[in-house]
């Protein structure tokens, strides 16, 4: 097949396309006419004298069946997700999983994707503001000739590859314009479901992100630190008006003082666990309310209800009092799950566990319905990582602790921080080595695979965690050396610099520091002046405004990462906040704040998290700056 703007080139759809597979031929029709000026036209069979895009697999589309027999299809799609490209002669079939899969033809989707970074050599690996030349790369050619091939990846090796989209102030602003490329890069890179706030899922419904998210095939869980003010409002709610506090105080925390549980005010969402877990009408108001909230819901297919933040103590009544808290905290999670399951049978309930809310309650039998999100940060602290070999997680107390509830019922997955935690404050944290171990475990045991905790917006301070993530959670055999290079193809000429300025990083973080203070170890072992040196040489290397202004982000990550931490007034700080002001004695950390984050002072920004406060600056702007 040649492609060129000069041959008629049509999309072949099933009859009746799922929003899905609309949204996959939109994106491939988008692309080849952003590489090849190819204005495809939409057809019901295959022409002859075309170039022919069919779309969906032969149970789907009339035309691909006459391209395979379904039986041929599914002999080789055996799992859920999976994509199957072929191109023979002057037709490409493009499809997902066609078989009894609940993936909402995420495959297809993955296809599209799959075909332009594999056949049209684009790298989808990172995003920027709209209109600016940053992000990913969409060669321009006058044509492309495409041997006849197939590739097939018969499935996603685990099911749960999930962002826990976080705000960089609370619960943040849902309305901010990189919402949408951000979606977009989850997709492109195979994360398949969104953890978030339930105030951040209700502004994605007003802003019609949903609607955005259904096209894609991302599914959502929902809740977060705000569960109960969601669905047991204790001021009432736009769902629930009821105000629970006046009319059933009794389903709240009996304090030691003998008063009830009282939040600040109607935003708070501290207190931690928050209910009488041992009474029985407080379950039943929760699970009712929970099961009414879904049917309006349907995109929600996993309730994260989690408790509020910080630690406290448990409710201190006669019925709740003979149990630990983790065991009332578990007791009322698995009698909800029960209830919500009867109803709906494909939703979960997610129960976080960390801190004292973490170790398994010995004995307790669970129903498969209760998701265990086990975060990767225990009372006794958090991980280790960077290890290559994944012992950081393999085999440690997280993996025992994770695998005693799933051998009691429950499914399981990880609560991780591959963008760190917000002590960590956006330092880089190379930990990327480590993952083609891990999710190699998770295969092995049954875990059905991890969350990482992203702040929205931000992939660049670790783009490279970030993307291997996703990458190499939907395909357990892509290696750290194949991940760093297809991420590297992001930067041109200038990538096999960049990619020793990674591998660098990596090396020297092997292990020695847990997540929250893993950058700055990083950071002050490293050989710095060889990364500067490599910044320098992969920027003169390369040819491309987009590839440059792509190194110049990398860079400006070690740049602010470097400053931060050399910072003397950070030094010796004791307590943490989102955004600080720093000794910046050239004004470059405003500089680059101001200037280039997505947070605090822009909208939209860069993709970049610079959490700094300072705004007077005298920095000079210089090349690593001046972005083209």
């Amino acid at each position: 097949m040649i492609l060129t703007k000069e041959k008629k080139t049509v999309v072949i759809l099933p009859k009746q396309p799922t929003p899905r597979e609309c949204f996959a031929a939109e994106e491939l029709s988008r692309y080849l006419y952003r590489v090849l000026s190819i204005e495809t036209q939409p057809a019901q069979e295959v022409d002859p004298a075309a170039n022919n895009f069919l779309i969906g697999g032969p149970s789907r589309n009339r035309a691909s069946a006459d391209f395979i027999d379904s039986s041929s299809f599914q002999s080789q799609m055996t799992g859920a997700e999976g994509i199957y490209i072929e191109i023979r002669g002057n037709q490409v079939l493009i499809a997902g999983s066609d078989g009894n899969f609940d993936d909402k033809e995420r495959g297809t989707v993955y296809g599209v994707y799959e075909f332009l970074e594999r056949y049209l050599s684009c790298s989808l690996a990172a995003y920027s503001a709209p209109g600016i030349a940053a992000g990913e790369i969409v060669p321009v050619m006058e044509s492309c000739t495409l041997p006849d091939s197939r590739y097939v990846k018969p499935g996603a090796d685990r099911p749960y590859r999930t962002a826990i989209i976080q705000y960089g102030e609370a619960a943040g602003n849902p309305y901010h314009e990189l919402n949408l490329p951000f979606i977009d890069w989850l997709c492109k890179n195979r994360y398949n479901r969104i953890l978030t706030w339930a105030s951040v899922y209700e502004a994605y419904k007003k802003m019609g992100l949903c609607e955005e998210l259904d096209k894609r095939g991302i599914r959502m869980s929902v809740g977060h630190h705000e569960s109960s003010r969601m669905w047991l409002p204790y001021f009432g709610n736009e769902y629930f008006p009821e105000h629970y506090a006046e009319t059933h105080p009794e389903y709240y925390r009996l304090n030691a003082d003998g008063t009830r549980y009282r939040p600040k005010n109607q935003e708070d969402h501290t207190g931690q666990w928050i209910y009488c877990s041992r009474n029985k009408d407080c379950i039943e108001e929760v699970s009712k309310n929970l099961i009414r909230w879904i049917g309006e819901n349907p995109l929600v297919d996993i309730i994260a209800f989690w408790p509020n933040d910080g630690i406290w103590e448990q409710c201190s009544c006669e019925k709740c009092s003979p149990y630990s808290k983790v065991e009332n905290y578990t007791w009322f999670q698995n009698e909800v799950a029960k209830r919500v399951s009867k109803i709906y049978p494909n939703v979960k309930i997610d129960m976080l566990v960390y801190v004292d809310l973490w170790e398994y309650p010995k004995g307790q039998k669970l129903e498969d319905c209760l998701l265990i999100d086990e975060a990767a940060w225990a009372a006794a602290g958090q991980r280790k990582c960077g290890k290559p070999d994944g012992s950081c997680l393999s085999e440690t107390d997280f993996e025992k602790n994770l695998m005693d509830w799933k051998n009691a019922g429950a499914d399981v997955v990880y609560y991780d921080y591959y963008m760190g935690v917000f002590p960590g404050r956006q330092r880089i944290i190379p930990m990327a080595d480590e993952l083609q171990s891990i999710w190699k475990r998770f295969a092995e045991l049954g875990i059905s695979g991890a969350g990482t905790q992203i702040e929205c917006f931000n992939i660049w301070n670790n783009l490279c965690n970030l993307y291997s993530f996703g990458r190499t959670a939907y395909d357990a055999s892509r290696s750290f050396e194949e991940n760093v290079k297809k991420l590297c193809r992001l930067y041109g000429e200038g990538g096999p610099f960049v990619a020793e300025a990674i591998r660098m990083m990596e090396e020297t973080l092997d292990g020695q520091e847990i997540i929250g203070y893993a950058g700055r170890y990083m950071i002050t072992h490293v050989d710095k002046m060889r990364i500067y040196e490599l910044f320098e040489q992969a920027l003169a290397a390369a040819t491309g405004k987009t590839q440059r202004n792509n190194i110049r982000l990398s860079r400006m990550a070690f740049r602010y990462t470097d400053l931060e931490v050399s910072d003397s007034s950070n030094a010796t700080r004791n307590t943490y906040s989102r955004f600080q002001t720093y000794d910046d004695p050239t004004g470059e950390l405003a500089y680059l704040a101001t200037h280039f984050d997505s947070f605090k002072h822009n909208n939209p920004g860069y993709g970049i998290a610079i959490p700094v406060t300072n705004t007077k600056s005298g920095f000079q702007p210089d090349k690593w700056v001046l972005f083209e």
